[in-house]
């Protein structure tokens, strides 16, 4: 029997939709530095780190209008990968030349002193990723060399310390035939987490590593790189099931089930150095050597883009609106994408008798074909539970809403998914809905509060029953009468309009059989 429930609370976000044909040129940044640039890493659009050779970390607060050289890790390490949380913390681990000497650093002060987390002499570093300031993982080549243990850590205190997962949770490593991670090549969505290997010297199948626990055990899939030549792949994901894989000869590979079976596709010329998916734009951005880059709409066309630099590419990040790229010389380039064909305005998420409703607006529309409604229990692993037409092509304002009747108690994440006409997509950002069963009366909070001069007001009835609704001055004298009949058992909602009040602190009462109770809102002009 399907349960009826209200939601504890609605969530209201701002999200913008676009076509995916949004990269056409690159604008170069001054780095202030020389030495080859291995990774970058945005954590919005305002703070962006960056990490190379000689112990280099950059940053910038401005979004790239100016960068700050900071102080080195070490000047003899190469630091091949970094991840940060915001302008202050952040993690680097790099390499003593090719082969050796393994260390994770961590700043709290925005790069101005680092803190030496982890060391083995004998190592070299690839990957870092955090999923909150507590949970890391890192990734290393095989150790001791050439065994069949890749040298995996995770973290659970920030990185104060790092523990090594057992050998007995990780796929051997095929290190007797030249199996070696691949630097900087690390992604994570949720939970789960992806690194890439590559052989050296032969032409056996690239590798992809795969933990759905944070990095505590792991399974592995692999492809056979399609121009038959060894060399460096790299992985990027759009959720958990969709992603891409990239190699240094070419060849990129599709997957849809989460990296358990991979599509090959080459592309000829190309040679990729990194790629990484573009935050709910539904593209993925490359960037490879002699300054190439690439963006794919599918993971299986790529189409190239002008860098205006020949110098090789090692790492690109991207937020919504931005992207950034790194490489040789201290190259780092930036890209802005243009004003968006389709502007979703609001979109939010409430309860009423029917189910949860979904009520959405878009500012302006270009031939939108319209919206996929998608549902989650998890926030990772979506399904469509209807369509909604759009507009086509229009500059007034649109409204849209939908009602999931389908639904139990439990925590509820949806999105949208914006189709054009010619089959190009685009995601929304996730609402969150938490409901709970109705087995009691509740008068809830008004939304907005304060408020002027409308606002939302939501109660539960346990059972069917006769209601009275209705205002009050703060000395308790009635000033106005929402609802006086008899309702269904379930969620119900009133809106007030207070544009006739003055200014203050107003009661609002709700009577349902024996149940009575009251709340405080405010009225602020």
């Amino acid at each position: 029997m399907k349960k009826q429930i209200s939601v504890l609370f609605i969530l209201f976000v701002v999200v913008l939709f676009s076509t995916v044909d949004i990269y056409s040129q690159w604008v170069a940044q001054t780095s202030g530095t020389t030495v080859r640039l291995r990774q970058i890493r945005a954590v919005d659009d305002a703070v962006v780190w960056a990490c190379g050779a000689s112990g280099v970390v950059l940053r910038t607060i401005n979004g790239g209008m100016t960068w700050e050289v900071k102080t080195p890790t070490n000047v003899s390490v190469t630091n091949y990968a970094i991840d940060a949380l915001d302008s202050l913390t952040a993690w680097v681990t790099g390499t003593v030349g090719g082969s050796a000497n393994f260390t994770i650093w961590k700043t709290t002060d925005g790069g101005m002193s680092w803190t030496a987390q982890y060391n083995n002499p004998a190592g070299f570093s690839d990957g870092i990723r955090f999923f909150n300031a507590n949970d890391g993982v890192c990734f290393a080549d095989p150790d001791p060399w050439p065994s069949t243990y890749w040298e995996i850590l995770v973290t659970t205190n920030g990185g104060n310390t790092w523990t090594r997962v057992p050998a007995s949770n990780i796929p051997p490593a095929d290190s007797a035939n030249g199996e070696y991670g691949t630097a900087g090549s690390i992604d994570v969505v949720g939970n789960t987490v992806w690194f890439s290997a590559y052989y050296s010297g032969s032409a056996n199948p690239t590798k992809v590593y795969k933990s759905t626990d944070k990095g505590n055990t792991w399974t592995v899939s692999g492809f056979n790189q399609a121009q038959g030549f060894a060399g460096s792949s790299f992985v990027a994901f759009a959720d958990a099931n969709n992603g891409v894989a990239v190699c240094l000869d070419g060849t990129t590979a599709k997957t849809t089930d989460g990296g358990s079976t991979w599509a090959v596709t080459p592309v000829t010329g190309a040679a990729f150095r990194f790629v990484v998916n573009v935050p709910n734009r539904n593209v993925y951005l490359a960037v490879g050597s002699s300054g190439t880059s690439w963006y794919s709409e599918d993971g299986v066309s790529w189409n190239s883009l002008t860098t205006g630099t020949t110098q090789t590419l090692y790492g690109v990040d991207a937020t919504f609106n931005n992207a950034w790229a790194c490489g040789n010389g201290g190259t780092i380039l930036k890209f802005s994408a243009p004003p968006l064909p389709v502007e979703l305005t609001s979109f939010t998420a409430s309860l009423e008798k029917e189910g949860v409703q979904l009520v959405w607006t878009t500012a302006s529309e270009l031939n939108n074909h319209g919206f996929e409604i998608q549902r989650s229990t998890n926030k990772s692993d979506f399904t469509t539970i209807g369509f909604v037409k759009g507009h086509g092509s229009t500059t007034q304002v649109q409204n849209y809403s939908y009602i999931d009747r389908n639904t139990f108690e439990g925590k509820y994440f949806y999105r949208l998914k914006q189709i054009d006409f010619n089959g190009q997509y685009n995601f929304s950002d996730v609402v969150e809905v938490d409901v709970r069963s109705i087995d009691n009366f509740a008068l809830e909070q008004n939304y907005p509060n304060p408020f002027n001069p409308s606002t939302l007001i939501g109660y539960v009835l346990k059972e069917k029953s006769s209601v009275r609704l209705s205002v009050l001055n703060i000395i308790g004298e009635e000033l106005a009468v929402l609802v006086n009949e008899e309702q269904e058992k379930g969620y119900h909602s009133v809106n007030f309009n207070a544009s006739n009040l003055p200014s203050g602190i107003y009661l609002y009462k709700l009577q349902a059989g024996n149940f009575t109770a009251m709340k405080k809102m405010i009225l602020m002009k």
